[in-house]
């Protein structure tokens, strides 16, 4: 019966149960030092950006302070794009982790409440 479910929901067995939270478990500590490097990149990014922008103003022969602001935003125009490609590459695995984390909790309540449902039942 097509109840307009977006999840196909396959019955696994406890066995496959506490495989997929291991599994999940360590996907998500192995995702730590990725993430301890993606918030790496995200940062020296923005690093090059400001030294880049501030050399850009130091350079202008512009009057202002408007002007020589945005002929430098202009100028470091490939640093900002570096700043937001990391930004999003981080924003992404960021949301990888938060669902990896939800389906982690998903799957233990499903394990215990098997456990106990297996504990509740006279043989």
């Amino acid at each position: 019966m097509d109840t307009g479910e977006i999840v196909e929901y396959e019955p696994v067995t406890p066995l496959e149960l506490e495989f997929m939270i291991r599994e999940l478990s360590e996907r998500l500590e192995r995702a730590v030092p990725v993430m301890k490097g993606l918030y790496k990149a995200r940062y020296d990014a923005e690093r090059a950006l400001i030294e880049e922008k501030a050399k850009a103003v130091l350079r202008s022969g512009k009057a202002s302070v408007t002007e020589k602001r945005a002929e430098a935003d202009l100028e470091t125009m490939t640093f900002r794009r570096d700043v937001d490609a990391a930004k999003e590459t981080l924003h992404a695995a960021e949301e990888l982790q938060k669902a990896l984390a939800a389906r982690l909790m998903g799957l233990q309540n499903i394990n215990k409440v098997l456990g106990q449902a297996y504990g509740a039942s006279p043989r």
